[in-house]
């Protein structure tokens, strides 16, 4: 097979989130976010697929939040916020040329009343800097499921329209100050998570069992739609040069049997739960088969006039997602839910990590051709990684983590695979994670991504030591053969 190479100036790296790696959750006059409120629990089944572990609701909130017993993992983080020039440093010996990041919203502007903390930006730029020196390209996410407190208890999140106003001056705040540090910026991470998940998706509560969970989990994504496109408009007003992008968590879907109707269940469960979303963002307009599943489930939705043009006149200029895993969906008959799919059944082709998420390399190409193909737009992978629970060999001073190398190596494969024989635009590359942080899911420390490694644990203790993983030693590697070791 031929040798492909990375194409010219492309963005390889890793990625990270505020809220899950810089701690220092009430350092310099940052104020509460959701994830601070978000317990670990240390006796999760990592399997359980019936539990929800990215949704809180209100009874659960007020529990966590009047609760001085439990483990809250987000606080600590790996204390990037403190050790960045030496994590920086780190970065770099890694082969990262670019490194995709957020900012905490709860620390630009820590009230409701919109003033913004100037310890903050500053120390930020101290961070920019930092990668700047390291030769480090940036990549910003404005908001990566850490909604500050203020928004939640005084607005319910993005249920309020309320929020898209507060969103859009958090955001040209941020693109204002930060303006030199980079072109590249994207709004929210994996939007089409907010249907599943209204706490972390989009910072609201709903009741355990609240009549209109699917209307208000859909509400408040048309409203993050609307405050994403509005900070397209001002994006560019600040600079022209400015690209936005809006970021989606992409699955790899195939029907469980070649029966037709499975075929067709796989389809629709791919409209509703993938294109739908790259539709409004990428072409800007609700496309009529998730028109039609609104009126089929009762889901009334108040798109103004407005509304539509804001979201038809500021489209996204880049596609990014992430990508981990792949299933298979069946038709279900009994099933009322997304036109009778049974999702999330297991390919017996694939291989499955301890949390039950199948490795599907080829899954990624065939996202690729569908994506930039479909939408005739620039795609970044921004994140793809694989979550295990690994110890230091203290003994032999070494984590060789043979399993993460090969998830990588076929995974960035088929990414060029994409690229030179599909002819897919793709501009760049970040691994989850460049270092080890607290999982997002499952609040696990112990559930590592990165190509280095902290010592902490799931309880946040540990001496905090940075240690490069063998997997890091060989992402050096790929990065100055620019590609080529890949095909070894």
């Amino acid at each position: 097979m031929k040798k492909y190479k990375f194409p010219n100036n492309f963005m390889l790296g890793g990625a990270a989130a505020a809220s899950q790696y810089e701690g220092a959750y009430l350092q310099d006059g940052k104020s509460m976010c959701i994830a601070d409120y978000k317990p670990y629990n240390p006796k999760l089944n990592r399997k359980d697929s019936n539990v929800n572990w990215l949704e809180m609701t209100k009874q659960q909130y007020e529990e966590a939040k009047n609760s001085s017993g439990k483990i809250f993992p987000f606080r600590w983080g790996i204390d990037f916020y403190n050790r960045y020039e030496e994590d920086l440093e780190y970065f770099k010996s890694v082969g990262l040329n670019t490194f995709r990041t957020s900012i905490a919203w709860s620390r630009i502007i820590p009230k409701s009343d919109g003033v913004v903390n100037y310890v903050a930006i500053e120390h930020y730029k101290k961070i920019f800097n930092c990668a700047k020196k390291n030769n480090i390209r940036l990549v910003i996410t404005l908001c990566h499921y850490d909604y500050p407190i203020w928004l939640l208890e005084e607005f319910n999140g993005f249920l309020n329209k309320k929020s898209i106003e507060k969103f859009v001056h958090y955001a040209e705040v941020v693109l204002r100050e930060f303006d030199e540090f980079t072109d590249y910026w994207i709004g929210f991470n994996e939007i089409n998570l907010t249907t599943h998940a209204g706490f972390t998706g989009a910072g609201f509560l709903m009741d355990e069992k609240d009549p209109k969970r699917l209307e208000k989990l859909y509400t408040a994504v048309h409203n993050q739609f609307i405050a994403q496109a509005l900070t397209v408009k001002l994006a560019k007003e600040i600079n022209p040069n400015n690209k936005l992008g809006s970021m989606n968590a992409a699955s790899q879907t195939y029907p469980s049997t070649s029966n037709p109707v499975d075929s067709l269940a796989n389809l629709k469960f791919t409209q509703i739960h993938n294109w739908y979303f790259y539709d409004v963002i990428a072409n800007g307009e609700y496309p009529n088969y998730i028109l039609n599943y609104f009126r089929d489930m009762n889901i009334d939705l108040d798109i103004t006039n407005e509304d539509k043009e804001i979201l038809k006149k500021y489209t996204v200029d880049y596609l990014t997602f992430s990508y981990y895993a792949s299933s298979v969906n069946a038709f279900d008959k009994e099933s009322k839910m997304n036109y009778g799919v049974k999702h999330g059944l297991k390919n017996k082709y694939l291989k499955e990590t301890a949390w039950g998420w199948q490795i599907d390399p080829v899954g990624l190409r065939i996202v690729m051709n569908d994506l930039f193909f479909k939408y005739k737009k620039p795609l970044m992978i921004v994140e793809n990684g694989i979550g295990v629970d690994e110890k230091w060999d203290l003994d032999n001073n070494i984590l060789n983590d043979d399993y993460r190398i090969s998830y990588l190596k076929e995974h960035l494969k088929n990414m060029l695979l994409a690229i030179h024989v599909d002819g897919v635009d793709c501009i760049g590359y970040t691994t989850w994670t460049a270092i080890d942080l607290v999982s997002m899911s499952s609040k696990e420390m112990s559930k590592r991504y990165g190509l280095i490694y902290v010592d902490i644990d799931d309880f946040g203790k540990g001496s905090g030591d940075r240690r490069i993983k063998e997997s890091g030693k060989w992402f050096n590697e790929v990065s100055l053969s620019n590609g080529k070791k890949l095909w070894e």
